[in-house]
């Protein structure tokens, strides 16, 4: 659980860097001129260029959790199955897998004749490979934890995982130790990207660094640290004809640079921080090259609950965040506050739910009948990485003070927020969260063991809705189930508290059609076109 649960937040923590309303932006952007191409087609035909920042590590999801790196690799590898706005649908199956009547045992079977990049043609053992690479590789590795011989392959007891039995070279299935109805929607992940098993075993370290062979409609040609990747269209791609030539993500480490290079015309797509989103959406020649979407998670605060065991208290210390505030004057109108943990499009979300409310005289009130009637000193730990979370710690320091809670913030750098979380060492913190797959599951997962969760809580009956949650595939059960974990872990116990909904924007040249980005700020190019 520890393992997935830090490759999964470093994943989430990664998705978005947020930078302070003025801290060190370069606003004379604004009077640069808009000179974005009407089209982008460089020397060897249809190339999108992608303005990035250099992940500086293998592209490899099941080892590097980045999102810059699933942005890429999910245009190279693929999973068996795809997330759409419309559910799952198959990528390498011929159709969805049969599943036994007692929900256990899936049946699967490949797409016949798919060719990976290098040539060879793609096999079920490959499927059995990348699952017991993803196990050994540790990192996302719970993810198949329900898989049966999961728990003798992460002990060292067994090389292979025998509930993953190959029938033939397309067909196989997969045996689960109890019913769980996120399975397919697991699959579908970047974590889960089928790899061939020769040219993997082959590359070995240089993988996802020189070499990285998938299935899907683009092949890696390089990837120079400090540079870039380059991309080139796969002719033999098993989902029809790709039009674009190429894609060519750029890395410029700086939002205002990357944005002047897309004002330029040298990148066809560009994400617009926080802290410079006033300075574009404004701009007449832009706005109508700017996207939004909202991704599906939240910022929350964190509270270790050792350190405060009253739920009064932590009530409290909710009740003293100004979240409309933060969301106009630092975030710029691109965040909402929230009504529920669960994000709207999740099952368990609750339309009823009233938004999470700033009263300070409610929280002295509740400070009062826990015993602390002249307030409190809360440490709020903040990683100096984001610098958007220094801001939103800075303004909850002000806005604590009307209850009595007399905030410290104390800021540090990656590591030791990573070791000070795992020691319990953070009292309060700013954190956020991202789901994988589009399941409640995936959103309410950090909490269900007091282990892994940095809140440090535990509460029997939350842990037991969520295992009901996950051995039914009533969609209504599901509902209730979920709703009333969330309840309880956000209205009774207030072990964390929800801080805002953001949206994310970006810029993208008017000539390309056919882009997707989807909820969990995965990015497809395969359907897209420069006119």
């Amino acid at each position: 659980m520890k393992k997935r649960l830090a490759g999964i937040l470093l994943s989430c923590i990664l998705a978005v860097s947020l930078t302070a309303c003025g801290g060190g932006s370069d606003n004379s952007a604004a009077a640069a001129d808009s000179t974005t191409a009407s089209a982008t087609t460089e020397v060897g035909g249809k190339v999108v260029r992608v303005a990035a920042v250099d992940p500086q590590v293998a592209l490899d999801p099941q080892q590097f959790t980045y999102s810059i790196v699933m942005k890429i690799t999910d245009n190279i590898t693929e999973s068996l199955l795809t997330t759409t706005a419309d559910g799952l649908v198959p990528t390498l199956l011929t159709g969805m897998p049969s599943i036994s009547d007692d929900n256990m045992t899936y049946s699967f079977e490949l797409l016949p004749d798919v060719k990976f990049h290098d040539g060879t043609t793609l096999k079920a053992s490959d499927v059995k490979y990348s699952y017991e690479r993803l196990i050994k590789m540790a990192k996302m590795a719970t993810l198949l934890e329900n898989v049966v011989g999961y728990d003798e392959m992460s002990n060292g007891e067994a090389e292979e995982l025998s509930g993953v039995q190959v029938q033939d070279d397309t067909h196989f299935t997969i045996t689960l130790k109890k019913p769980y109805s996120p399975f397919l929607s697991v699959l579908s992940t970047a974590y889960c990207a089928i790899y061939p098993q020769e040219a993997c075993e082959a590359a070995g370290d240089s993988w996802g660094m020189t070499t990285l062979v998938g299935t899907g409609p683009f092949k890696m040609d390089s990837y120079q640290n400090g540079v870039g990747v380059t991309l080139s269209r796969f002719d033999d791609y098993h989902g029809g004809a790709v039009k674009l030539d190429g894609v060519s993500y750029k890395f410029i480490e700086d939002v205002n640079t990357q944005v002047l290079e897309y004002q330029k015309g040298n990148v066809d797509y560009v994400d617009v921080d926080p802290s410079i989103y006033p300075v574009y959406s404004s701009n007449p020649e832009l706005k109508d090259q700017m996207h939004g979407f909202q991704p599906t998670g939240n910022y929350n605060l964190l509270v270790n609950c050792k350190t405060y065991p009253d739920a009064k208290v932590r009530e409290a210390i909710a009740l003293s965040v100004d979240r409309a505030a933060i969301c106009d004057s630092i975030l710029h109108g691109t965040a909402t506050v929230p009504t529920s943990y669960i994000p709207a499009g999740i099952i368990g979300h609750d339309d009823s739910l009233p938004e999470f409310e700033y009263n300070p005289e409610k929280a002295k009130q509740l400070l009062a009948e826990a015993g602390y009637a002249d307030g409190i000193d809360l440490r709020v730990t903040v990683n100096t990485k984001y610098k958007g979370n220094v801001a939103i710690a800075t303004a909850f320091q002000q806005q604590a003070l009307a209850a009595g809670i007399r905030v410290e913030v104390e800021q540090v750098d990656s590591a030791a927020w990573s070791d000070m979380k795992k020691s319990g060492g953070v009292d309060c913190g700013i954190s956020n969260w991202y789901v994988d797959y589009s399941d409640p599951e995936s959103m309410l997962y950090p909490m269900t063991k007091t282990e892994t969760n940095s809140s440090f809580w535990h509460n029997a009956e939350f842990d037991q809705l969520m295992e009901d949650g996950i051995a039914t595939t009533d969609e209504a059960e599901r509902q209730a189930i979920y709703a009333k974990a969330e309840h309880i872990m956000t209205r009774e116990d207030w072990a964390t508290t929800p801080l805002y909904n953001e949206t994310k924007f970006y810029l993208l040249n008017p000539s390309i059609t056919g882009f997707q980005m989807d909820a969990t700020f995965r990015m497809f190019w395969k359907n897209a076109d420069i006119q």
